[in-house]
C-alpha cells in the first residue's frame, strides 16, 4: 500500500511527464496466512446485543439517521490482519463512542469464497456501493441514502491493527459529513448567491461532493458570479485526460510541438482565481513537464517553476517546485538550436515507431482474443 505522500507524489509526476498509463490509486494488498500462526477465524456482531451492529448492509441502511452507515471491508480468506482488526478496532466501544449513531456493519469480501461463502457475502452487502479499493481493510462510509462520500483504504488510513489512526480518521469523516447535512438544510432556506455560497462551503469539505452539487449551484447561482460552478466542476485529472489520446496514452496534439497549444489551455485554468489553488497548480505542472521536454533548462521553463510556486509556495506542488527547479534548470541549457531541431526530430521518429509498436501489440491481443 503506497503512502499518502506517494499518492501525491505519483500524481505530481503524472501532472508533469504526462505518463500514458495511470498507476492504480491503491494496489491490492494480500496477506498469507503464516505457517506457524493458523488463520484467524473472523468475529461476527451478535445484532441481538447491539442494534447498531446488524449483520447486513440492507438492515444497516434502514436502520441509519443522518450519520449514516460506516461499513468496513475485510478479506476472510486471504487478508488476516483485516481479519484480527475485527476484533482489535472494529468491534471495540472506542469505535461507537467515536461514530456517534452511525451504524456499524462488517462486510467480508472473498477471493476465493465456496458457494456457501459467496451466498453469504452476497447477502450481507447486497445494495452497498461498489467497494472503490481492492485494499483490505478498508471502511467505507455513506450517508443515509447509500451513497458513498468517504473510503479510508489500508494501513495508511486505518492505522496498525489498534486501529487509533482509524478511529481519528473516521470521527474526522463523520464530522465533515454531518458539517455537510447541516449546510444542505441551511441552502435549502436560502436564495440566489447567498444560497450558491453555503453550498460552495460543502465544496470545501475534506469528503466527496454530493453528486448534484454542481446543479445546485448552477440553479441558484446561473451566471457564475461567485465563481462556484468552475470551481466544483474542474478536475486537474479530468483536464489531463482531456490533452490526450485515449487509444495512446499520449498527449492528443503532435507530442513534440504541443507546447504553444498547451499554454493556451493550461494559462485558461492557471489565470481563474475561482478556481483551487491546487488545481491550477496541477494544471500548471502539466505546461511545466511539456516545457521540460521541448526546451530543457530554459528561461522559460524556469519562470514557469517559479511561477507555479508562487501561487502557494506550502502547498505540496508549491513545496515540490524548488527540488524541480534544481533538477531541470541545467539540462540541455547549453544546447544549440541546430542540436534541439536534431534531437525533437529524433525523438518524433522514436515517439512514432513507439506508437506502431503499441498498436501492433494491441491488434495482436485483439486476434489472440478473438481466436
Amino acid at each position: 500500500m503506497t503512502t499518502k505522500k506517494a499518492n501525491k507524489t505519483s500524481l505530481l509526476i503524472a501532472l508533469c511527464a504526462v505518463f500514458s498509463a495511470a498507476a492504480p490509486l491503491c494496489p491490492a494488498q494480500s496477506e498469507e496466512p503464516s505457517a506457524e500462526q493458523p488463520p484467524v477465524a473472523p468475529e461476527k456482531a451478535d445484532a441481538s446485543k447491539n442494534p447498531r451492529r446488524p449483520e447486513t448492509f440492507q438492515d444497516a441502511l434502514s436502520a441509519a439517521g443522518d450519520d449514516g452507515v460506516i461499513a468496513f471491508c475485510y478479506g476472510p480468506d486471504w487478508n488476516q490482519r483485516s481479519v484480527r482488526m475485527l476484533k482489535s478496532f472494529w468491534n471495540t466501544e472506542n469505535l461507537e463512542k467515536a461514530t456517534g449513531q452511525a451504524i456499524l456493519v462488517a462486510v467480508p469480501i472473498y477471493e476465493n469464497p465456496s458457494p456457501e461463502q459467496e451466498e453469504e457475502a452476497n447477502r450481507i452487502s447486497a445494495g452497498m456501493p461498489p467497494v472503490p479499493f481492492s485494499v483490505c481493510p478498508t471502511v467505507m462510509m455513506v450517508d443515509k441514502n447509500g451513497t458513498m462520500y468517504a473510503n479510508l483504504p489500508g494501513s495508511d488510513f486505518l492505522g496498525d491493527e489498534k486501529g487509533a489512526t482509524g478511529i481519528q480518521n473516521i470521527a474526522q469523516k463523520l464530522a465533515a459529513h454531518r458539517k455537510a447535512v447541516e449546510l444542505m438544510n441551511k441552502a435549502a432556506t436560502l436564495q440566489g448567491v447567498e444560497k450558491a455560497k453555503v453550498l460552495g462551503e460543502i465544496g470545501e469539505l475534506p469528503i466527496e461532493k454530493p453528486s448534484g452539487l454542481v446543479d445546485m449551484l448552477k440553479e441558484a447561482d446561473p451566471k457564475d458570479t461567485t465563481g462556484l460552478i468552475r470551481r466544483n466542476e474542474h478536475s486537474a485529472l479530468q483536464f489531463l485526460y482531456k490533452q490526450m489520446d485515449t487509444k495512446d496514452g499520449f498527449l492528443k496534439q503532435d507530442f513534440h510541438t504541443t507546447l504553444k497549444d498547451l499554454m493556451v489551455e493550461s494559462m485558461k485554468i492557471v489565470n481563474d482565481t475561482a478556481l483551487r489553488t491546487e488545481d491550477r497548480q496541477a494544471a500548471y505542472c502539466l505546461l511545466i513537464g511539456q516545457a521540460r521536454r521541448e526546451e530543457g533548462g530554459s528561461k522559460r521553463l524556469k519562470d514557469m517553476i517559479n511561477a507555479n510556486m508562487k501561487i502557494d509556495p506550502n502547498s505540496f506542488y508549491g513545496r515540490a517546485m524548488p527540488r524541480l527547479l534544481a533538477l531541470w534548470s541545467q539540462e540541455r541549457a547549453n544546447e544549440s538550436v541546430d542540436e534541439r531541431r536534431t534531437r525533437r526530430n529524433q525523438e518524433k521518429e522514436d515517439e512514432k515507431k513507439r506508437r506502431q509498436h503499441d498498436r501492433e501489440i494491441k491488434k495482436t491481443e485483439r486476434n489472440v482474443n478473438v481466436e
